[in-house]
């Protein structure tokens, strides 16, 4: 075969011998975690799903939530209780750009309506745009809050009564960084872009209860009925 063309197929056929070899790798790891969050579900008591799961219904109305924004697919789900809060836990995976991302997601059910929010550590480009746009709820008491945090909501009223001065210290004393979105009775809570080791379960699982029954104590949430 003349060498012009014998280099081109060379090189197609070791690319192509590359894919398989990256997605055989992908669908293995992809067992090995699921094979081991089942483990780890135990563990903890949660009752692992085998079959196809929804993520937790929140409100059509506000469209500021990460499982709202992202078409993503949700795996590795599991489900149980912390106290008096029921838990979901489970793998998020989106499309971003021409790469995909995926943390492990804790969703917490409560009877107590939240308002719609989306909190996240604040980068340097969200302080650009809020000088521009002015959609940063900040707190003039809590400086260090507004600095390390971009918080949103289209109801700021409530969301300004839910984040009262103990609730806003309590989150800047924090060591990690996380994710929060919160509408109606489901509050979500994960770190951008990282899925939790299978033997970290329970740590995360203890962590994320901790910041949940904080938001759903807050003297400044609506009671049903109030």
């Amino acid at each position: 075969m003349d060498s012009n063309i014998l280099l081109p197929v060379l090189i197609f056929a070791g690319f192509l011998a590359l894919m398989v070899i990256i997605i055989w790798a992908s669908v293995r790891a992809a067992k090995k975690r699921t094979r081991e969050l089942t483990e780890a579900a135990q563990q903890i008591g949660f009752r692992f799903l085998e079959k196809p799961w929804s993520v937790p219904s929140l409100s059509s109305q506000h469209k500021i939530s990460l499982l709202q924004r992202t078409r993503g697919t949700c795996t590795n789900a599991m489900t149980g209780a912390s106290g008096p809060l029921q838990v979901s836990l489970f793998d998020y995976t989106y499309s971003q750009g021409k790469s995909s991302v995926t943390q492990t997601v804790a969703a917490f059910s409560e009877d107590l309506p939240l308002p719609p929010f989306a909190l996240r550590p604040e980068n340097v480009l969200d302080r650009i745009g809020d000088a521009i746009l002015h959609n940063d709820i900040d707190f003039d008491s809590h400086p260090d809050f507004s600095k390390r945090y971009l918080l949103r909501s289209p109801d700021e009223a409530n969301t300004r009564k839910l984040f009262t001065p103990g609730l806003l210290t309590y989150l800047e004393q924090l060591q990690t960084m996380w994710y929060i979105e919160g509408t109606g009775p489901t509050l979500i809570i994960y770190r951008g872009g990282r899925p939790v080791n299978p033997s970290d379960l329970p740590a995360f699982l203890d962590e994320t209860s901790r910041i949940a029954r904080t938001f759903f104590a807050s003297e400044g949430l609506r009671k049903p009925g109030a």
